[in-house]
């Protein structure tokens, strides 16, 4: 860290630790506020109001270590903050979120995914160490051995309720200046499935992830770093990028873009109308990424809902994403076409596999899972209630020995929630890091939104 960068870091972290210690906070009193959009997309509002806690002056990155290949950074950094900090050294973090404003600290207490997740993990797989904000103002230092091992096997899917990552050291791995993307279309799923698994074992591989549509109707990407490139593509404004790996076998793109390649779109929540096409070709840089359009689409509601409109127009979202074991990939993905209708969007999958399992997150370790991803407005079932697609297709998930991410909604009973995410675990470090209660539980704030 350079000596300003560090004062101010000590300096920030002993007015946390003043306003906190005595404060008298307990009954989930306390909440994180930050300036970037948030990329939790859990379908209701909040219920209960809390005590927001303003951690957005740690938003930045204070140290790269080109040698060691790590990277000190605060907790609110984004994701194309700490891009910007460690490409110039030809070094990205070991999985990078696509959204730009994803926090380094919530992908580590959520689970952060990507295309090169069966060869590093998720996003805590590179944690090194995190220095960690606890309820009662104390800042504690964890790693995967020393007194608070236990805390560092625990962040991920804790999302704050234990507490919150002020700094994290990551670990980095060397990239080129641009990536090769080659795109296979499949008319099989099981050709495009066993095409998927050979991927992930062929070295020299990056990255692999794939798009489809229907059972004959089937994308495959295979990614490298490459330094040069015969032609850059642009997806900021000449190309969507979901519907330009269909058009074309070979993509080329700088390695900045790859990493952040569905943001301009918000994957493919950009309506393809005149309108946006225009919005496309000639808004400011500023305004092309996912953190505005989402903060667009929220101040349009809460006007819409001001004056009475109806705001959902017979839609609700469908933003998951499922993961189960490979050999479960095949009965998953013919469930999902069969019974959900996503109106011509795709869904998208990766394989993953992660070195270790977290306490509160049970994935088997050193083994491929098949992760399934939606992220768009699905037309209302009226005849089945609320919710419908999400709610079978967890159903799904779970029957096939899976798991899903938190970040969106789920309607587990709270019996079956302890048991899916290791309750008696949770409730053991509950006591010993937030005994008196100032961050919700995991079952109130990720489903009941308490």
């Amino acid at each position: 860290m350079t000596s300003s960068l560090l004062k101010q870091h000590s300096l920030k972290k002993e007015a946390l630790a003043g306003r906190l210690s005595g404060a008298g906070t307990g009954a989930g009193a306390l909440s994180l506020r930050k300036r970037t959009s948030s990329n939790l997309f859990r379908y209701a509002p909040r219920t209960r109001a809390r005590r927001r806690l303003d951690l957005s002056a740690f938003n930045k990155v204070l140290n790269v270590d080109a040698a060691a290949r790590t990277v000190d950074v605060e907790g609110l950094a984004t994701f194309e903050s700490l891009v910007d900090h460690t490409l110039p050294h030809g070094l990205v973090p070991l999985i990078t979120p696509e959204l730009k404003h994803i926090t380094v600290g919530g992908a580590i207490v959520g689970i952060g995914i990507e295309s090169n997740c069966f060869r590093h993990g998720f996003v805590h797989d590179g944690l090194a160490e995190a220095d960690v904000l606890l309820g009662d103002g104390r800042v504690v230092t964890c790693a995967s051995a020393g007194e608070h091992a236990e805390l560092y096997r625990a962040l991920p899917n804790s999302y704050g309720t234990l507490g919150y990552v002020l700094r994290a050291r990551m670990r980095l791995m060397p990239a080129r200046r641009h990536v090769h993307l080659h795109t296979t279309r499949f008319r099989d799923m099981e050709a495009f499935l066993d095409a998927m698994r050979a991927a992930t074992e062929t070295p020299g591989v990056d990255f692999v992830e794939g798009l489809f549509y229907s059972a004959d109707r089937l994308y495959l990407t295979v990614s490298r770093f490459v330094d040069d490139a015969p032609r850059v593509d642009d997806i900021l404004r000449d190309h969507v990028f979901y519907r330009l790996v269909e058009e074309r076998e070979d993509v080329y793109l700088t390695t900045k873009d790859y990493l952040f390649r569905y943001d301009p779109e918000w994957f493919w929540n950009l309506p393809d109308t005149t309108g946006y096409r225009l919005f496309r070709r000639y808004a400011p840089r500023a305004m092309r990424n996912s953190g505005f359009y989402k903060r667009y689409v929220d101040t349009k509601n809460r006007w819409l809902r001001r004056a009475g409109a109806d705001t959902e127009g017979g839609e609700e979202p469908l933003i998951q994403d499922w993961e189960v074991p490979w050999e479960h990939a095949r009965e998953l993905t013919r469930f999902a076409l069969e019974e959900v209708d996503l109106r011509g969007k795709p869904w998208i999958v990766t394989p993953i596999r992660t070195p270790a399992t977290p306490t509160i997150y049970p994935i088997r370790a050193n083994t491929l899972y098949y992760n399934l991803g939606c992220y768009c407005q699905v037309k209302k079932r009226p005849d089945k209630g609320d919710y419908y697609y999400t709610r079978i297709m967890d159903e799904k998930c779970f029957a096939l020995d899976g798991i899903k991410m938190l970040y969106s909604s789920t309607f587990l009973s709270q019996p079956e929630f302890e048991h899916r995410y290791n309750g008696e675990g949770y409730r053991r470090l509950k006591t010993r890091y937030d005994p008196q209660g100032a961050f919700p539980a995991l079952y109130e704030k990720c489903v009941l939104r308490h």
